[in-house]
């Protein structure tokens, strides 16, 4: 017990320690605090130079997403233009009054117009009370055309009368060319623009009070639901236009805006290797019924790729190509031009929705794109 007690008297006691070790845990947590603190700044800080940047670098770098397009591959040649065309002929001679306009669409039975042994005059309740011989006089007088009053609207008592009515429905033309005797009734013509130039056409239109003989062409009907259109084509156009091909898009010189689907419905090759084919169509365009000869683009194959502007496109060596943002690079891809367009190019070799530079010359192969 002695023992112990003397050992208890060399220990000593050191106070505030505790105190000091609290302290410096305390402070510890502190700097971490600050430090993470800091870091956060620090990130956003750049978070929001990467976003400055990118929207400062938008006014030099813009780009476009690459479209899917289509183009129509075509030839020119001209052709002859034909309906289903009834002529009407005149029953006997005498003087023809029209009761149709032309372009107008009648059904069967319809009146088209009256031949009279004599010409029409104008009715009144004078003229009505007028003698045999002063209507001869008048008439003797048109006839001799010393008087420029057109006699319609009237048929003296003993003028005989042969009606003429509709013998089909269709649409009426009054003009005449010779060309009527052709289309799907008969057979197609096929002329080359020499040699319809040479035949020429020459259209004849009869009026009201004009005299006529027996079997003069009157008007026609045109049955407008189908129309053919005959060309002749060169051997290097015929063979564009494989036997397969049953169907092809045209679009005509008298309405370049519309275009129709014409289907073959003949086609044969001449001894020269000229193809001759014709066309049936179903779509009715402007003025449509007052052509015969026309010229018209036929359209052969469609070729596809993408659409990129005409800025795009750059020339580097002896390659054309454009600029692509690919994970966040900017890389030179090589394209082949297909066809130019107004404001853009179809080209191939790039991927639809792929982001092309549009302003080329305000990047470099390599660089860096930040969005």
């Amino acid at each position: 017990m002695k023992q112990k007690r003397a050992n208890r008297e060399h220990l000593k006691v050191l106070e505030g320690k505790g105190t000091d070790v609290r302290r410096t845990a305390g402070a510890g947590k502190k700097n971490i605090y600050y430090l993470l603190l800091f870091l956060s700044l620090f990130l956003l800080i750049q978070i929001l130079c990467g976003w400055i940047w990118g929207s400062a670098g938008q006014d030099t770098i813009n780009t476009v997403l690459a479209s899917e397009g289509t183009t129509d591959v075509s030839f020119s040649a001209g052709g002859i233009i034909t309906f289903s065309e009834k002529v009407v002929l005149a029953p006997c001679s005498g003087f023809v009054c029209y009761e149709v306009t032309g372009g107008e669409r009648v059904p069967v039975g319809k009146e088209l117009a009256s031949i009279t042994d004599f010409p029409l005059i104008k009715a009144d309740s004078e003229e009505s009370e007028s003698s045999d011989s002063e209507y001869l006089q008048r008439v003797k007088d048109w006839l001799l055309g010393e008087t420029e009053e057109e006699p319609i609207n009237f048929f003296p008592a003993n003028s005989k009368e042969v009606k003429i009515v509709a013998p089909l429905p269709g649409l009426v033309h009054l003009k005449m060319d010779g060309f009527e005797i052709f289309g799907p009734n008969s057979r197609f013509p096929y002329l080359t623009p020499e040699e319809f130039a040479e035949k020429g056409i020459e259209e004849k239109l009869l009026s009201s009070g004009e005299r006529v003989l027996r079997s003069t062409p009157l008007l026609k009907l045109i049955d407008n639901y189908y129309w053919y259109f005959s060309a002749v084509l060169l051997p290097e156009l015929g063979r564009l236009l494989p036997e397969s091909q049953q169907e092809n898009k045209l679009f005509f010189s008298f309405a370049p805006d519309i275009p129709v689907q014409g289907r073959k419905v003949e086609s044969r090759e001449r001894d020269d290797g000229t193809l001759e084919i014709t066309w049936c169509i179903d779509r009715e365009l402007p003025g449509l019924y007052e052509q015969r000869w026309d010229n018209a683009e036929i359209v052969y194959k469609k070729l596809e790729g993408a659409l990129i502007p005409k800025s795009a496109l750059v020339q580097k060596e002896d390659k054309k190509g454009v600029y692509v943002v690919e994970k966040g690079l900017i890389n030179f891809r090589e394209v082949i031009v297909l066809t130019e367009r107004e404001n853009d190019y179809l080209v191939r070799n790039l991927e639809v929705y792929e982001r092309v530079v549009t302003k080329p010359e305000n990047v470099r192969e390599g660089e860096s794109f930040f969005w």
